[in-house]
């Protein structure tokens, strides 16, 4: 998952730092550089985030009175380059906020952090509805300038026209309160996920079936019973290995119901304001505005797309389903319908009996640790960067921080915080520090997942960090363009989640995971194993794509219309319609379904992600996944360019044709 702020959507993106009309240059460029140049991710007091938070906006709205005073002809060095210091100001002013708001420990600290992403949203609002700002960039004459600095302006005054910049100031002032509206309840939609910790209570016999060492990780408490919370090192194996039915199907029940009930009123909230909004701007509803400036156009033709998936997926997936419903009869005679707490368990059980593979034996050859030198090394062998610790200040004593260095020189740095505690981010997902600008600041990024600190991991996870990892290495590679609207936070949103997940592929990759999983005994990885996890690796893939294309319907459908329907009913109705499974009895899964607020409509964007990854991804099975040649082209072609030219002009650029879904479907219909 990768965190998208606002600012892209209304217009806004972090940008060079640039010469502002009414600022001396150098004045303004020191100004920025002392506020942005000293960290504020490890503040252990509230005071210090509102102090930040009051300076960023200041300097924003003097950047931008200054940019909406300016007189003359209107130029890309001046009036472009003002609008990007403006941008740069509030992009990373927010960034910040957000890390800080989903993992510093201090309660306290991350309220208020959260509290001023909410005000420098609101200030980002402003711009983006900005007449003046507006019609100085638009005045720009792009005829002369290069192709990328051409397609940036371009892209951004498309953004502009999408929030109403063009409307009258009254329908202007509109959208400003809709907006603020809708960040609010989105903050709290977020809020009521992440602090909804759980503590979902069994017997140790209603544990029967998890392995040891997860069993020593989760001792009876006081009153005799295991408290386990919705965290994945709690929850996923306990999905996966649990003997008893009512154990998994409880354990999903309350997961599911996070953030309930209080987020049936927030959720309610936020899609009535977008809602509102795009009416007010001339969209028949939000979804349409949403998928205005992504590669997929419309909600129509996402609709289509999601049916044209099922078609694909359809005959694998009923016949993996048939499979596991014949096979659940010699497990438990109890289960008349597998459902979809079952599946997981099932599937291991299956996959054991017909693979010789199973989830327990190998689990034993990954740690965290060990993963996360895996995935270092594996960076160096396909992109030939180095990764060596950074030394600077953190919030918690269990992230650690490190650099990106090509032949020595650093090219970026990020932080990992990976393990799960009180108050944190509850999924995974990269954030953005610091945006990389070339010639003026490194990018700064950080990881932020939820595996366990010590003992076995799941594979599952090891395809999480990468999946993960590979956010991250695009943000930092794409770090060095001219403008900051040319970072990958630029690029359409539904094609930011191809490169991570083409990247999963050497998850299951023997000559990858014999260089760091091993044993407790430090005996490797047998490839013999790895070559059973792929033979089983595609039974259930279908079915969990369908699935997903449940959860994308549901995205899609909540945005697509009025939102005058039962939350309740629409969900079971959109995952009726592609989706395998069916929700627990009595939970409510769309309060937890954080996607809906930062994604909104476009959860699609996975699937047809997935379709691009795959594509990519035939050029690395015909060269070899660890060609070094073929590697560093994606990484030229792909990663380097960031947002600097439509997605699909990069995928042509690798692959020297247009991308289509022949890789997808025909990866579906393997068995």
């Amino acid at each position: 998952m990768k965190i998208v702020h606002l600012f892209p959507v209304m217009g806004l993106t972090v940008a060079a730092i640039a010469p502002v009309a009414g600022a001396p240059v150098p004045a303004i460029n020191s100004r920025v550089d002392a506020l942005l140049g000293q960290s504020l991710l490890t503040a252990t007091g509230a005071d210090a985030v509102k102090q930040r938070c009051d300076a960023v906006l200041a300097l924003g709205a003097e950047a931008k009175a200054a940019l909406e005073a300016r007189k003359g002809k209107a130029a890309v060095d001046t009036d472009w380059a003002a609008y990007d210091t403006l941008s740069l100001i509030l992009g990373d002013g927010s960034a910040e906020m957000s890390l800080m708001s989903e993992t510093n420990p201090a309660k306290p600290v991350r309220e208020a952090a959260e509290a001023c992403y909410a005000r420098i949203s609101e200030a980002a609002t402003a711009v983006g509805l900005s007449r003046p700002i507006y019609d100085r960039l638009s005045a720009i004459q792009t005829a002369g300038l290069d192709p990328a600095t051409r397609y940036t302006v371009d892209h951004a005054l498309t953004a502009y026209r999408l929030t109403g910049v063009d409307k009258d100031a009254a329908v202007r002032r509109q959208v400003e309160t809709l907006q603020k509206a809708a960040t609010e309840a989105g903050l709290k939609f977020a809020a009521n996920i992440r602090n909804d910790k759980g503590d979902v209570t069994f017997t140790t016999q209603e544990l029967a079936g998890l392995p040891q060492d997860w069993l020593d990780a989760h001792k009876p408490g006081a009153d005799g019973l295991v408290h386990l919370t919705f965290d994945y090192p709690d929850v996923f194996p306990a999905l996966r290995f649990a003997t008893n039915r009512a154990t998994r199907l409880k354990l999903m029940s309350a997961s599911d119901n996070r953030g309930w009930p209080a987020n049936d009123a927030t959720l309610r909230t936020l899609l009535e304001k977008r809602y509102a909004m795009a009416k007010l701007l001339g969209f028949p509803n939000y979804a349409a505005q949403a998928t205005a400036d992504k590669m997929i156009g419309s909600p129509e033709r996402a609709a289509a797309f999601l049916d044209e998936v099922n078609v694909a997926a359809k005959p694998g997936a009923d016949a993996d389903y048939a499979e596991l419903q014949g096979f659940a009869a010699s497990v438990d005679p109890s289960i008349t319908r597998v459902e979809r707490w079952d599946s997981s368990y099932l599937s291991n059980l299956l996959r054991k009996q017909k693979y010789n593979v199973d989830a327990a034996e190998v689990r034993q050859y990954f740690t965290l640790e060990k993963t996360r030198k895996g995935i270092f090394q594996l960076v160096h062998d396909l992109f030939g960067s180095d990764i060596v610790p950074w030394d600077t200040p953190v919030w918690d004593k269990s992230v650690t921080a490190w650099e990106l260095r090509d032949g020595g020189k650093v090219i970026g740095r990020f932080y990992l915080d990976m393990s799960p505690r009180e108050g944190k981010f509850s999924h995974a997902a990269q954030f953005t520090v610091r945006t990389g600008i070339a010639g003026r600041q490194l990018p700064v990024g950080a990881l932020v997942t939820n595996f366990p600190a010590t003992g076995p991991m799941d594979h599952g996870d090891v395809d999480t960090f990468l999946h993960e990892f590979g956010h991250l290495i695009h943000f930092l590679y794409s770090g060095h363009v001219r403008w900051n609207n040319q970072s990958m936070n630029a690029l359409q949103w539904d094609f930011i989640e191809a490169p991570s997940q083409m990247l999963e592929e050497w998850a299951w990759n023997y000559d990858t995971l014999k260089t760091f999983a091993s044993n407790d005994k430090g005996e490797p990885i047998p490839a013999d194993l790895v070559a059973r996890m792929n033979r089983g690796r595609k039974f259930g893939e279908s079915i969990g794509w369908k699935n997903q294309l449940g959860y994308a319907a549901i995205s899609l459908n909540f945005y697509n219309r009025a939102p005058d329907f039962s939350l309740d009913a629409m969900t079971q109705e959109q995952l009726a319609r592609y989706a395998l499974f069916r929700q627990p009895p009595g939970s409510h899964m769309y309060a937890s379904f954080g996607h809906l607020d930062g994604y909104s409509a476009i959860y699609y964007t996975y699937v047809w992600s997935k379709a691009i990854a795959l594509d990519m991804f035939t050029r690395f099975k015909a060269d070899g996944m660890r060609n070094k040649a073929t590697a560093m082209d994606y990484r030229r072609k792909v990663l380097e360019p960031g947002g600097s030219m439509d997605a699909n002009a990069l995928i042509q650029s690798f692959l020297g044709r247009q991308t289509n879904m022949d890789a997808f479907r025909d990866d579906l219909a393997q068995k």
